[in-house]
């Protein structure tokens, strides 16, 4: 993931759009298993607050699942991933 720290556009939305580029280059795919909320901050080297806001925004915008006790997950809607490859 490519974050940067000096831009006026907020790091979490950063960290939203870095998921998204994984999804169009095939390195996510629908169904597939995010890394902790923890686990990301740290490969980013960002609190953890900061992904896990973004990680809210992405289930409240529908590209995302949350299941309890098991983690986060790309919706495997081929609607949402057709939408992500529009963009």
């Amino acid at each position: 993931m490519d974050i940067d720290f000096n831009a006026a556009y907020p790091i979490y939305e950063q960290v939203i759009e870095e998921i998204k580029k994984e999804i169009v280059r095939g390195e996510l795919k629908a169904g597939s298993k995010l890394p902790s909320q923890r686990k990301l901050a740290r490969r980013i080297d960002v609190n953890p607050n900061t992904v896990q806001r973004a990680y809210r925004e992405m289930e409240q915008r529908g590209l995302v699942e949350t299941k309890r006790g098991r983690g986060t997950f790309i919706k495997d809607d081929d609607q949402v991933m057709v939408e992500i490859k529009t963009e």
